[in-house]
């Protein structure tokens, strides 16, 4: 039986003790246990201060009203049932029985009245600003009433991120540099320890209200090198890990398997709108003709994901409006179109200037490094005067950019993941996540209505507006989705694929009912 190794390696400053593991290797000694390595390590473990995804401790160690099953619907949660009123603007929420908080407290209507208000109210660095809500109110300690401005059909995703209890961090503020490092929530598994730049140990909260959890611990190590992961889990030094691409093609390690699943997370070259250069619509279109999407996937991916056409392609609302290719002739025909020229180095010239910019993304991220040297080398061939720039992430600012190799993407609501970055009012100089200060009065439009009906027609009707917007005035090009790929122990049973969100996270969706065969 695969059981969880010893971590002697996941730091320097380790010990088996503090990670909770056994120093054997396998064995009916190790305990139910799973040490999973990956790169990405938060400041803080406060699903208030996250911005459109979970890392996995903050997925497992809070709950929201609402969760997401494994087609990414909505399910109860913390809530029992919830029933909407006729005019679309009030939410009465009926809460489970008998949840308790990690220490002990009850879990009340009270927590989630303070939870709400306070993420609306604060100025926080998350996305999830609980728009609209306009009064929450509790009857007894069991049910809450959430009243809205307008319809807001986000708010039942937005109520998955996990409600923070009111005895901790009403005198505080909700955003407690303390809690952040002790977090205290409602989820099956509860945080023992974390050591900075190593690891994090979480173990059963037995008293979990979907019952004990399979696993008696998970460990999260913290191991940014994506070779010095493989190293680690070959050398059995943590039992699963998060996978690159070039890693996975061909992965063969004896006792371990891999998990494929598809994201919603995708890659696209961000234009700086407040540049000249850029705005003009035609050379952004041509540039989504004039990239090789499937030769991206093949080089850099390995074959790890899907061609990208837009930020919908994984949701239910994608009207295939744009529907790009690799087309070369297409790209002469907009640029010509629209008085370019090729000059005497191959390159499009109009007015004297010739069409040149860098692309940058973030040095550490290796794949995406590896992507922008692709991508620059095609665009070049097709007369786009291209330098690949990686940048490290603490260097890289956005109002200094020509462009840039962005992430984005959720498989939840759309309007959790497109107004932010695509409506004019969220502009990076008004202090929103709109990067590229992307404006187009017909995207904005859209945006706006299919964020404000419940109507589900007529939501499908805003966002085919959007799509067609967007593919009139491209703000990106698009380039591709990817998937993510995790190794796990062959006799690891509970792991269901679904689809996941940025940087893959929500691997650990369902890790209360991951256990061990055999």
């Amino acid at each position: 039986m695969i059981r969880s190794r010893s971590l002697a390696a996941v730091g320097a400053a380790v010990s088996l003790a503090a990670a909770g593991c056994s120093a054997q290797s396998g064995g009916a000694d190790d305990g139910d246990t799973l040490t999973y390595a990956l790169g990405d390590e938060p400041d803080a473990f406060n699903p208030a201060l996250v911005d459109e995804h979970l890392d996995p401790v903050t997925e497992m160690v809070f709950r929201g009203l609402t969760a997401h099953d494994a087609d990414n619907e909505v399910v109860p949660a913390l809530a029992e049932s919830w029933e909407v009123g006729d005019d679309g603007r009030t939410y009465t929420f009926s809460l489970r029985d008998g949840v308790t908080w990690h220490d002990g407290e009850p879990f009340t209507s009270a927590d989630v009245e303070f939870t709400i208000e306070a993420v609306r109210d604060g100025d926080l660095p998350t996305s999830n600003k609980y728009a609209n809500v306009e009064d929450v109110e509790t009857e007894g300690d069991d049910t809450v009433v959430v009243r809205l401005s307008e319809p807001t059909p986000a708010l039942l995703d937005n109520l998955s991120n996990g409600i923070l209890p009111e005895h901790l961090l009403a005198d505080k503020g909700i955003d407690d540099p303390g809690f952040g490092e002790n977090p205290v929530g409602t989820g099956p598994f509860e945080l023992d320890e974390w050591k900075h730049g190593e690891y994090a140990t979480l173990s059963a909260f037995g008293d979990y209200y979907g019952g004990a959890p399979g696993l008696d611990a998970v460990t999260i190590a913290y191991v940014p090198d994506a070779a010095a992961r493989l190293i680690r889990l070959q050398n059995g030094e943590v039992d699963a890990a998060y996978l690159e691409p070039s890693q996975a093609d061909g992965f063969d390690v004896d006792g371990y398997r891999t998990e494929r699943f598809p994201t919603a997370d995708y890659r696209g070259i961000l234009f700086n709108m407040a540049d000249d250069r850029f705005a003009d619509s035609a050379p952004r279109t041509a540039m989504n003709y004039a990239v090789d999407r499937d030769a991206v996937i093949d080089s850099v991916l390995h074959g790890f994901g899907s061609p990208a056409d837009g930020p919908l392609d994984k949701s239910r609302f994608d009207s295939d409006a744009a529907e790009y290719s690799f087309d070369p002739d297409r790209v002469e025909e907009i640029m010509e179109g629209d008085g370019y020229e090729l000059n005497g180095d191959g390159v499009w010239e109009k007015d004297g200037e010739p069409y040149a910019f860098d692309l940058t993304t973030f040095a550490e991220d290796g794949v995406r490094a590896s992507m922008i040297e692709v991508l620059a080398t095609q665009l070049r061939e097709q007369g786009f005067d291209v330098t690949a720039d990686p940048q490290p992430r603490d260097a890289v600012k956005w109002d200094e950019l020509d462009a840039f190799l962005i992430g984005w993407g959720t498989p939840y609501d759309p309007d959790t993941s497109l107004f932010g970055p695509f409506h004019s009012s969220e502009a990076l100089a008004d202090g929103g996540s709109n990067y590229g200060s992307y404006a187009d009065d017909d995207a904005d439009a859209a945006l706006e209505a299919g964020r404000s009906t419940n109507d589900e027609d007529e939501r499908a009707d805003a966002y085919a507006d959007f799509q067609e917007a967007i593919a009139q005035d491209p703000p990106y090009v698009f380039v591709s989705y990817l998937d993510a790929v995790n190794a796990v122990p062959e006799n690891l049973v509970g792991p269901e694929e679904r689809t996941l969100a940025h940087h893959g996270y929500g691997f650990f969706w369902n890790a209360e009912e991951w256990s061990y065969s055999g």
